[in-house]
């Protein structure tokens, strides 16, 4: 749907709300602006950003004609960092590679750079976004970790463990622009970011491709309510794009529930994750599924009766 301040549509539609319960949002009423701002414009049954627009047909569906523009400006600068066997292990967590790629071409490649060494990007001045189809060769050289395998049979990593050589499965890179990723743990489960050594010299390469089409931020054209919503509290206004923003709303929870009764993190992070279901919890979800979020809470908890802290350079938090 329209990519719009979430907070500010909703609380403007629900002050409005309780402000007239009497009266139904038809005819003249259902043209009269609510909110206009230079973005956006906000009507009764519908919002209408410059060309696009998105309406609510009823409490239950919602339709629009919304593009994402994401590829136009989607930034240069790359963030990403290396990973053996899925883990994160190359350096210490808020420490990764940081790239800015060409901007005149669609080819860019890094500089060789080495397992555990942190790449700085250069000062480049005003932010360049990535072309269209734009492309990035990444090149790790993995010879010192390789001659440790050799010489003493395992590596050591950044934090003191040893990584031993028969256990070595391959590398991988993690990062901040799709189609990367950083969800460590689910890495294995990404073939296309596992780096390849073709010349067995220790070197390995990947080739990435930054800024395809599929890449956008896709938007639903349509919106129909499919799941029941009867166990929890309903909401009805005068305003047709409010109700059904809040049964969109009260759907998504539904849908965040995992098949284990936990809260989903988010469709790349499997597990749950202290950070984001804390969130979740002291925002409404105790109150909505308190269930749920007891069982997410407890799955966060160790034998020792305390708190897991999650790995990575947000979620460590």
């Amino acid at each position: 749907m329209l990519l719009l301040p979430g907070g500010l549509l909703l609380g403007g539609l629900l002050l409005g709300a309780c402000q007239q319960r009497t009266s139904t949002a038809t005819g003249a009423d259902a043209k009269a602006a609510v909110w206009q701002s230079e973005a956006y414009t906000l009507y009764p049954d519908r919002v209408v950003q410059q060309k696009y627009s998105a309406r609510a047909l009823s409490p239950k569906e919602i339709v629009s004609d919304y593009s994402s523009p994401a590829n136009e400006f989607k930034s240069a600068a790359i963030s990403f960092k290396f990973s053996i066997n899925g883990k994160d292990n190359e350096m210490v967590s808020g420490t990764d590679h940081h790239f800015v790629c060409e901007t005149n071409t669609l080819h860019s490649e890094t500089p060789l750079i080495a397992f555990g060494k942190q790449l700085k990007a250069m000062p480049t001045g005003a932010e360049a976004f990535l072309k269209p189809g734009a492309r990035l060769k990444i090149k790790l050289d993995m010879r010192g970790v390789l001659k440790e395998f050799q010489t003493k049979g395992y590596y050591t990593t950044f934090d003191g463990n040893r990584l031993y050589k028969e256990d070595f499965k391959g590398v991988y890179v993690a990062g901040s622009s799709a189609p990367l990723i950083w969800d460590f743990d689910n890495l294995v489960n990404h073939p296309d970011l596992k780096l390849q050594d073709d010349n067995n010299d220790g070197i390995y390469e990947i080739v990435l491709a930054l800024n395809v089409k599929e890449d956008e931020k896709k938007t639903l054209s349509r919106w129909v309510q499919e799941k029941d919503l009867s166990a929890f509290p309903t909401y009805q206004s005068t305003y047709p794009l409010s109700d059904a923003l809040y049964n969109m709303a009260m759907e998504e929870m539904v849908r965040a529930v995992e098949p284990d009764s936990t809260f989903r993190t988010g469709k790349e992070w499997a597990g749950v994750w202290t950070r984001d279901v804390s969130y979740s919890i002291i925002l409404s979800m105790a109150h909505l599924q308190p269930e749920v979020a007891k069982n997410s809470l407890l799955r966060k908890v160790n034998k020792k009766r305390r708190i897991i802290q999650d790995t990575g350079t947000g979620g460590a938090w």
